[in-house]
This record gives structure tokens, C-alpha cells and sequence, in this order.
């Protein structure tokens, strides 16, 4: 039983063994045979620490830049002050959100964009090869491609949150079936799988939304959009706390 579930509950298991064999082993017991059971299968808690560097240089190996990965997105703030929170947040393997930097500016403005984005390549996210996951915003996309920007390939490359384009659709065709199949072939690994979906979908870059196409850097991420549900929230209310902080040093200051 354990072969096929590991998750599978002690309880579940006392119950069956007592109706095999008309014993009623105690809690530990079986507890400890799971244990036995898990490392027979798997190998035991050692073995699996002593592979693990061996795990990681393999992909190191065999997935050279295919992880560095940033989402970006402007939110409004509201309250006493206002104004619009941009971040960039970066996601781990548990998909746990890690803001790594932000700006409050007045609006999503080209200016804004290309301030932030600038000290962004250039003191946090230099490396190459990033991947850059944002909505369709003509201040970002102007941004991120202007001439001789170190957010164009081969430095960093682009792709769109699969929830804004899907948005986006719907203001254009107001077909809930239709958006579904966009979403579906969005998260696609195969083209062959994508030639069953595509239908309408031609104009947009297939690199640039679909995760067959895109060479491996999205990594299973098509939208971990800071300001998206269920994100929002508690981004909004970040952003309050940093704008009352930044007004309180400034009344503090004297200025």
C-alpha cells in the first residue's frame, strides 16, 4: 500500500493490517514499518542527502539558464497617499513568492518603467538569460525593447502573464469556451499538442506565451503576477505600509 501512496495515513494502514491478519498492531509499529518500507523503496534519509549534490550539479548540467526567472506589474495604491507600487518578484520551487524589488511612483509611466527596470538589471538581476514575465503594458513593452536594452535577447527575453492575455481576449471575443482553450494550450509542452488548441491565437509570438516555445524558461510559470489574485492583497497592502513609512521618515526628517 505504501508502494503506490507514500502519503498514505498510519490509520489506514492499522485498519488493514488488522483485517489481514487479526492483529492490532500499535501505532509505533506500524510507523516504524512505514519508515522501512519508504527507505526500501526510495533509499533512506542519508542516502537521499548524500545524492542530493549530485542532483543539483545534474541540472546544473543538463539545465544550464533555464530557471532565472522575474515577474514585474504595476499595482494602484490606495489610501491617504496613492500613487502605484512597482515590483519584481521572483518565485522558489514551492511556488513561494519572493518580492526582490520595488518602486512607488506616481503612475505606470514609460519614465517610471524605465527607472526601475534600469536599477533593477543593473544592481539586482543582472545575469543573463532572465526571463522577464509581465502583461502587455505599452510602458513595459517599450521598455524592456528599447534600443540597446539589456532586457532584449540574447541578455533577457520576454513573456506575457497568460492571465492578462486571456483577459484580454475576452474583451475581444466574449467567449468563455474560447478562453479556455487559449489558457489550455498556454500551458502545453508539445507543439503537437498545441496544433489541437491553436485556432485564433496565430498573431502573438508562440515564444512569448506558449511554454513549448519558449525553450525552458518559463519553468511551469505563466503568470506569478504580483498584483494578479491571490496575490493582490497583500501586495496592495505592502505597498500601503512602505508609502506610510517612506511619509513618516520625511515628516521625521523635517522636510
Amino acid at each position: 500500500m505504501v508502494k503506490f501512496d507514500i502519503t498514505i495515513n498510519i490509520k489506514v494502514l492499522r485498519g488493514s493490517v488488522e483485517n489481514h491478519f487479526g492483529y492490532k498492531a500499535s501505532y509505533k509499529k506500524v510507523w516504524l514499518a512505514k519508515q522501512r518500507v519508504i527507505a526500501r523503496i526510495y533509499g533512506d534519509w542519508e542516502e537521499s542527502d548524500n545524492e542530493l549534490p549530485r542532483w543539483l550539479f545534474t541540472m546544473q548540467m543538463y539545465l544550464p539558464g533555464k530557471m532565472p526567472l522575474l515577474s514585474i506589474d504595476g499595482t494602484h495604491l490606495y489610501g491617504k497617499y496613492g500613487g502605484t507600487l512597482l515590483m519584481a518578484i521572483a518565485q522558489d520551487g514551492n511556488a513561494n513568492i519572493l518580492p526582490i524589488a520595488f518602486a512607488v511612483v506616481e503612475g505606470e509611466t514609460k519614465e517610471a518603467w524605465a527607472s526601475f527596470l534600469s536599477y533593477l538589471r543593473e544592481h539586482v538581476t543582472p545575469q543573463p538569460g532572465i526571463l522577464v514575465i509581465s502583461d502587455r503594458h505599452k510602458s513595459i513593452d517599450g521598455t524592456l525593447n528599447t534600443e540597446g536594452s539589456l532586457w532584449k535577447p540574447p541578455h533577457a527575453f520576454q513573456a506575457f502573464c497568460t492571465r492578462h492575455i486571456a483577459s484580454n481576449f475576452m474583451i475581444h471575443f466574449k467567449n468563455k469556451d474560447l478562453k479556455k482553450v487559449l489558457i489550455n494550450a498556454a500551458y502545453l509542452k508539445s507543439q503537437h499538442e498545441l496544433a489541437y488548441y491553436f485556432g485564433r491565437l496565430e498573431e502573438m509570438p508562440r515564444s512569448q506565451w506558449a511554454q513549448y516555445a519558449d525553450e525552458g524558461r518559463q519553468f511551469d510559470h505563466t503568470s506569478p503576477n504580483p498584483s494578479s489574485p491571490p496575490y493582490n492583497r497583500p501586495v496592495i497592502q505592502l505597498g500601503t505600509i512602505i508609502v506610510k513609512s517612506i511619509m513618516s521618515w520625511v515628516s521625521n526628517m523635517g522636510w
